[in-house]
């Protein structure tokens, strides 16, 4: 039986990498950071790192290693391995904690809300628990209780509000009315982005919309502001469009 060469093996071992790293990505991009959050976020940072780890650097030190006449050659593949899966398993971890949980209506703008920003204690009241394919947009509703409206009051202050509250959480529908009456026009999203106007119609058209029939509002995601573009008659959610408010 012809042994494998060490070019061969790097090469198997790149493409079990590839295919690892690929469903990753459709899981991130698609899934649980649906675009544009994985960047906004900045999770594409750690992710790339992963990718680096899993696809590049765990192939090339199978290419240095390799050799069927080493001793420590099962070893040495096996340590690749444990790192390759460690690397993998921590940086996945990290993700899946920050992912965004919900995207909360507030009623004149949105607010991206990551699971790691919603405590123990309000996910038990709430008799919830958090999503896990994908962020949920939900609506809000003003705090009744003395600790809801103080927690709420805290959190504003420091860039929060009612969305990282789940017992405060509402379908986004009932909110509809209160959406539509606070957006503004697709006039005032192009006199803000000056020169991309011929952008902006193109994404309304690629979602079946136009300036008549789409509205928007804004949403911040950490340090980045985009826009929520929703149906000019119903408040439905067409997406999140990369334009300033």
């Amino acid at each position: 039986m012809k042994e494998i060469s060490r070019y061969r093996a790097s090469a198997i071992h790149l493409l079990i990498s590839g295919c690892v790293g690929l469903t990753l990505f459709a899981l991130f991009w698609f899934v649980w950071y649906p675009a544009p959050m994985l960047i906004a976020i900045g999770g594409h940072e750690i992710f790339l790192l992963i990718i680096s780890i899993d696809v590049i650097i765990g192939p090339v030190l199978t290419l240095v290693v390799f050799n069927t006449k080493k001793r420590s050659l099962k070893f040495d593949l096996a340590v690749i391995a444990a790192m390759q899966v460690g690397a993998m398993c921590y940086g996945a971890s990290f993700l899946l904690e920050g992912r965004p949980a919900y995207v909360a209506a507030l009623g004149d703008h949105f607010q991206v809300v990551q699971a790691v920003e919603i405590t123990d204690q309000n996910i038990a009241k709430a008799k919830t628990t958090l999503p896990w394919f994908g962020p949920l947009w939900v609506g809000t509703k003003a705090p009744t209780g003395r600790y809801d409206t103080d927690a709420v009051r805290d959190v504003e202050e420091i860039g929060g509000g009612r969305g990282h509250f789940p017992q405060l959480h509402i379908p986004y529908e009932s909110m509809a009315s209160e959406i539509l009456e606070k957006s503004k026009p697709i006039s005032a999203l192009i006199a803000s982005n000056p020169g991309k106007s011929d952008e902006i119609a193109a994404w309304l058209r690629k979602h079946n919309l136009d300036a008549n029939t789409a509205r928007f509002q804004p949403i911040r995601i950490r340090a980045s502001e985009f826009v929520v573009v929703i149906d000019a008659k119903t408040a439905a959610v067409a997406g999140i469009a990369p334009f300033k408010p």
